[in-house]
């Protein structure tokens, strides 16, 4: 009786790295002699003492479909159909990786039904942790066409690369997805690169016991539930319904949303808060279906449509986009109550206030085909129960160290990969000082472990951010230039930038399309051979000139096209001044500089110094002041210290 079997990575609709040896490999019993046919070429092996196998493909051009035929002396045989031949790729990271494209259908709602691209291919893992060995083969994942009933659940940023790669080249791509929101970059490594990181290895070694894990779990649930039901248990709005559509508010106080609360009169309330908000339906909007958003809310939401729940999130970051079913809106007066609840301070250190809010800058309005009803503005609002204290930090196992790599990294490792792309770094801020050190140990394991020196490495830098950040701090904009100088010193490393992509109001920005886009360029680029530029604007040389105290700069710059220009980007430069040059000298001090962008040249002038200029820094901040500089290819200029 065969016992013949294959791994999920080798199965129908896979994708096998072009140009190279690939690994192919299963499962048998002992002493079986094996035989795979694929193309014109028969390969043949014998199973090992634990019935492993595994053979060596030769290298193929790009193609496909093609079919392979597996097959033992015992009879048994397995025939994988569907094979493509192109560029494999993992595409790796925390939130922004593993964002799904449900997440951006209203930026991008054609393609949720246009996304019919046969030569591309998705293999999500699912999140899984083993702080003990790397896991042998991958628990959980299938190899996946983009369709309307499953393009919902792949990552924005991976499908959006893979797609545009496609588009480019004409080679087919697949990516394998091992992403998990929240992950810092040391869940994604293992304990020989984490080697003399003691502490880090002393915590895998903790949370090792399943155990253990177990129990926190259990004290994570017990303590999150009862913060939650003793303020359930106190909210007079929930035993005086409060939601309800005929409730009377008349006594109820008065705010302006969106906001942050501590800016506010509701000030820093920890606990349950009901807002309420009347508008009038006009007839042709009665009666119908309609969309409603609530831009972000901080931290979770009960949302109610004349006294019917229409919508409900457990945590922050979610858009809050409900449905209010049909009949439910009548013409004339309508009413929406949201039952908030503020449960948590400001998460950077020293921090004091609640963090609370209607996120300032979303859209706030109920809309069909027929009207829409702006709801920002004042609402009214009402305490149904207060806490004497934030509700209860989870201790978030998957983000220990070596979890996530032994159990969804490990086990792709014997598939054969062209590149690999990384989206991370925003867990990192506050620890970055030995990112460096980490990144580059992780890049060495990976090519290590992939067998392949030159193996490529993608990164993001992190996009433009303000809302939750520190002010004072450079610990988000410190990150983004470390991601930067990783991607220009490593080998066979590039960066891609992402400041004009963001949303200063958003840990998870939805222009996902252009930023697939991007890593697709350096793809093209690096592994394809392709002639395409794929950098913004790039300091080759520069020239210091000083004159009667002042200072003027002239840097010449590569990857122009034909030629530099400005543009206003987050709402700010419509003039087409660059205001986010500054120099730092060799006292410290820290200037503004004046910028002239010409067709392949910056010149920069800095008034009273006398000092040498040791720094140039350009939109080192979390977001743009001005216009950002861009080639004629529409590709912007990095941000970043430019030591001279």
């Amino acid at each position: 009786m065969s016992n013949l079997r294959m791994p999920r990575l080798i199965s129908d609709g896979m994708v096998l790295q072009r140009d190279r040896k690939v690994r192919i490999w299963g499962y048998d019993a002992p002493g079986r002699d094996i035989e795979i046919s694929f193309l014109d070429d028969v390969y043949k092996t014998i199973s090992d003492s634990d019935g492993y196998f595994e053979v060596w493909l030769n290298p193929h051009h790009y193609g496909g479909p093609y079919k392979m035929e597996i097959s033992d002396d015992a009879g048994g045989s397995v025939t994988i159909e569907d094979i493509l031949i192109g560029e494999v790729w993992l595409c790796s990271g925390q939130s922004n990786m593993e964002l799904t494209m449900i997440r951006v259908r209203d930026r991008y709602p054609d393609e949720m039904v246009n996304c019919d691209y046969p030569d591309v291919r998705s293999f999500k893992i699912s999140e899984a942790l083993d702080f003990t060995a790397p896991v042998r083969e991958c628990q959980t994942g299938r190899w996946r066409r983009p369709a309307r009933e499953y393009i919902s659940e792949f990552s924005a940023t991976a499908y959006f690369f893979a797609r545009e790669l496609n588009k480019m080249t004409g080679i087919p791509v697949g990516y394998i997805d091992a992403s998990l929101g929240g992950s810092k970059v040391h869940c994604w490594m293992s304990r020989e690169m984490l080697e003399g990181y003691d502490d880090k290895l002393a915590l895998a070694d903790k949370y090792a016991p399943q155990e253990f894990r177990d129990a926190v779990l259990k004290d994570n649930t017990e303590k999150v539930a009862k913060w939650h039901n003793r303020l359930d248990s106190e909210d007079t709005g929930l035993k005086e319904h409060w939601e309800s559509s005929d409730l009377d508010d008349s006594d109820w106080d008065t705010v302006e949303l969106p906001a942050f609360f501590k800016d506010t009169v509701i000030g820093d309330t920890l606990g349950c808060i009901y807002f309420r908000k009347t508008f009038d339906v006009p007839a042709d909007m009665a009666g119908k279906s309609a969309r409603l958003w609530l831009g972000t809310i901080v931290d979770s939401d009960k949302t109610y449509v004349n006294g019917t729940l229409v919508g409900q999130t457990e945590y922050q970051y979610p858009p809050r986009k409900y449905d209010i079913p049909q009949g439910l809106l009548h013409e004339g007066m309508n009413n929406v109550t949201v039952r908030m609840k503020s449960e948590y301070l400001v998460g950077y250190p020293g921090a004091t206030h609640v963090a609370a809010r209607f996120t300032p800058g979303k859209e706030y309005r109920i809309f069909n085909e027929n009207g829409t009803i702006e709801l920002a503005g004042t609402w009214k609002y009402k305490i149904g129960a207060v806490s004497d204290e934030p509700a209860y930090y989870q201790d978030f196992i998957s983000w220990k160290p070596t979890g996530l790599y032994n159990a969804m990294t490990a086990p792709c490792h014997k598939y054969t990969i062209g590149g690999f792309n990384w989206y991370q770094g925003e867990s990192d801020c506050e620890e970055r000082d030995e990112y460096t050190d980490l990144f580059t140990r992780m890049v060495e394991g990976y090519r290590k472990e992939w067998n392949d020196s030159g193996l490529f490495a993608g990164v993001v830098q992190l996009p433009n951010f303000t809302i939750d950040n520190d002010p004072a701090s450079e610990a988000w904009h410190g990150m983004r230039e470390i991601l930067r100088e990783l991607a220009e010193e490593l080998p066979d490393s590039d960066s891609i930038v992402t400041i004009d992509l963001g949303e200063d109001n958003d840990l998870h920005p939805q222009g996902k399309r252009e930023l697939g886009r991007r890593l697709a360029l350096l793809a093209a680029h690096y592994r394809c051979g392709m002639d395409v530029e794929y950098s913004g604007p790039r300091i080759e040389k520069f020239m210091c000139v000083k004159k009667d105290g002042d200072v003027e700069i002239t840097l010449d710059m590569s990857h122009v096209g034909d030629g530099m220009q400005t543009r206003e980007v987050n709402g700010r430069g419509s003039d087409g001044i660059v205001t986010d040059f500054r120099i730092v000298d060799d006292a410290g001090n820290n200037k503004p500089a004046d910028v002239t962008v010409l067709k392949d040249r910056l010149v920069l002038s800095v008034k009273d110094t006398d000092r040498t200029i040791k720094e140039i820094r350009y939109c080192y901040s979390q977001t743009n002041s001005g216009a950002l500089i861009y080639n004629s290819d529409g590709l912007p200029m990095s941000p970043g210290i430019y030591r001279l």
